[in-house]
């Protein structure tokens, strides 16, 4: 029964190499490709969120298998025939060059996961003439993937923001507008679509 378990594990590692194999290679590819469009000024924030999403799936998906079969091996060791020995150590050597990409391919993650686009500031600066042009004007950071999006909450420029007063001035005006102590929160939500790198304002 042992023998029947080693050869059945076997022929599963044997599909299994090609799977890592593959996987390296994606990893390879997206690390190129993130780089290139960087390079291009053509990355955004929605292609690097799906494929740090998609490949860290694809990570744990090989990495959980991978210590299944190194369970199974430790078990089944003395039980696998001389001749099944090379499809476990291709296995392994793919495993580790698996390995290495992984931790390339974090390195990558580390240098882009607060990527910003290099359109964040001309677009932001377009928002804040069209809020302006409402005598509104940002009272929070600006959200969105700068590709389909951006939005930020505003509000009219002569009333006191909600936050943190940073000199008298603005404290005053909170204590202008305050209601039994506590400060009021004129802002409202703003988003525009992308369009052409122009901002269209959407509708409720």
């Amino acid at each position: 029964m042992s023998e029947e378990l080693a050869t059945k594990f076997t022929r599963e590692v044997r599909q299994q190499t090609e799977v890592v194999k593959e996987t390296t290679n994606i990893l390879k590819k997206t690390s190129q490709k993130i780089e290139e469009l960087d390079k291009t000024g053509e990355l955004n924030i929605p292609f690097l969120k799906k494929a740090f999403e998609n490949n860290f799936s694809e990570i744990e998906e090989r990495e959980k298998e991978s210590k299944r079969f190194r369970h199974l091996f430790s078990i089944y060791e003395q039980d696998i025939q001389p001749v099944n020995r090379g499809v476990w150590d291709d296995y392994f050597y793919a495993v580790k060059l698996f390995t290495i990409s992984v931790s390339d391919f974090r390195a990558v993650y580390k240098e882009y996961k607060h990527y910003q686009p290099k359109n964040k500031g001309e677009l932001e600066a377009k928002a804040r003439k069209l809020l302006l042009a409402k005598d509104f004007v940002p009272d929070s950071y600006f959200e969105g993937d700068y590709a389909t999006w951006i939005g930020v909450y505003a509000r009219p420029k002569d009333k006191p923001t909600y936050l943190d007063a940073n000199n008298e001035e603005e404290y005053l005006l909170q204590e202008k507008y305050s209601q039994n102590g506590f400060k009021r929160d004129f802002s409202e939500w703003f988003e525009w679509e992308i369009v052409n790198n122009e901002l269209v304002e959407t509708k409720d």
